[in-house]
């Protein structure tokens, strides 16, 4: 049995180091519209002067996390080892894997696990299927919840005050030109998604793609994260796609609830 269950700290400002949570918003300062910045454009983003921005970078740079051509800075791949710390440390991904390998094997589509963190989806786990081209995301991709189906069966996991309050302060934004991008019927899908158990999009994120998924909880009924299989729209109806996924996802939920 795996007990990961969290408790709420009583963190007194006093408590924290403001240069160590200071240092994790100039990493995620560099994104793939900016993945290289100079120490100007570092400090304007995080809010600090040129000089500490600098002496940040410098220590990432001094630590082997990101390099410098003398004026600008971009991240490097041993930063990937603080992502790795926390898959090889953390139970539940880990324990993931074996489901999510029989899931794949049975339906022949790419299986993801993912958790909602704030107000966006993280995938942490995936097991892609035997094809010459794998649909799903890449553990470590954050995304707003909104636009994954995922991240909506996660949202129906909250209260309808909460849904709506979440609704109230993201901006839509179409990632294709058949995105829903009316906050009422959002709200209204997400919470059809929890009444009926599982969720279904198509052509939301990706044209042509379809992702179904169903949320997993622990023993103790909390939920801990999201099953989900995305595949092409092509290789079969709606109808077909939720007859065969859904009770597979719920079978392997259910089977997951006793180990986690």
């Amino acid at each position: 049995m795996i007990d990961q269950t969290s408790v709420e700290l009583d963190i007194q400002k006093r408590d924290l180091i403001e240069g160590l949570m200071k240092g994790f918003d100039v990493i995620i300062a560099f994104n793939s519209d900016s993945p290289q910045l100079t120490a100007s454009e570092v400090a304007e983003r995080v809010g600090l002067t040129r000089s500490a921005a600098r002496r940040y970078l410098l220590t990432l740079v001094h630590t082997g996390m990101a390099a410098s051509d003398g004026k600008k800075f971009w991240l490097m791949p041993r930063l990937l080892n603080l992502g790795q710390s926390y898959l090889e440390s953390a139970r539940v991904p880990r324990a993931v894997v074996p489901f999510l390998q029989r899931l794949t094997q049975q339906l022949q589509e790419s299986t993801n696990f993912s958790l909602l963190d704030g107000d966006e989806i993280v995938y942490v786990t995936r097991v892609t299927a035997a094809q010459l081209v794998n649909a799903g995301f890449e553990p470590g991709t954050r995304l707003p919840a909104y636009t994954t189906t995922a991240g909506r069966v996660l949202l129906g996991m909250r209260e309808d005050a909460e849904i709506a309050a979440y609704l109230d302060r993201v901006t839509l934004i179409p990632h294709t030109h058949m995105a829903m991008t009316d906050k009422a019927a959002l709200f209204t899908e997400i919470v059809t998604m929890r009444k009926q158990g599982y969720g279904i999009t198509e052509n939301q994120f990706e044209m042509g793609m379809r992702g179904i998924a169903i949320a997993v909880k622990n023993r103790n009924g909390r939920v801990i994260g999201a099953l989900s299989v995305t595949s092409n729209i092509a290789a079969c109806s709606r109808e077909e796609a939720i007859a065969r996924g859904v009770p597979a996802l719920q079978t392997t939920a259910n089977t997951l609830m006793m180990w986690v």
